[in-house]
């Protein structure tokens, strides 16, 4: 298997990943992929977009981003690749539900955005385009994107 990685991405961002592929021997090339961050070289029916955290997905989902975000899940949509968002933060217990914004060095609140908020515009998501989400730790992040581009299911 040779994983592609997006050129968008930018390139050492993601070491926790980089370094799951080289220890798994795991090929990874550099091209424009036509949506998400990586793929398969040789079968790109399915695809996964890494996010940094929930702020980043909320910024996505909730924000001016939404319209850019939304073509890219209806592009996967209209050329039958399964997109997969892996999202790089651990929920508290309770999940999205009881997600609260990190705040800055003064104790203000990133985002204003709820995580319940959140939770029914990412099951809007998935409802409308077919779009998956999962949130992980981000020692997970490359064993995740590999087994689910080889297996097409989610560990």
């Amino acid at each position: 298997m040779v994983v592609l990685e997006d050129t968008r991405q930018q390139e050492g961002k993601h070491k926790n990943i980089e370094n799951y592929f080289s220890k798994a021997g795991i090929p990874v090339e550099r091209c424009c992929l036509y949506v998400g961050d990586y793929a398969i070289a040789n079968d790109q029916s399915r695809a996964v977009d890494t996010k940094q955290d929930v702020l980043e997905i909320a910024k996505d989902i909730m924000s001016s981003d939404h319209e850019r975000f939304a073509r890219e899940c209806k592009r996967a949509q209209d050329a039958g690749i399964k997109l997969l968002v892996l999202i790089e933060e651990t929920l508290p217990d309770g999940g999205l539900v009881n997600w609260k914004s990190p705040k800055d060095a003064r104790g203000r609140a990133l985002s204003t955005i709820k995580g319940e908020s959140l939770r029914r515009a990412m099951m809007t998501m998935t409802v409308k385009y077919g779009v998956r989400f999962r949130f992980c730790d981000a020692r997970q992040t490359g064993r995740i994107i590999a087994e689910y581009l080889a297996e097409g299911v989610l560990p």
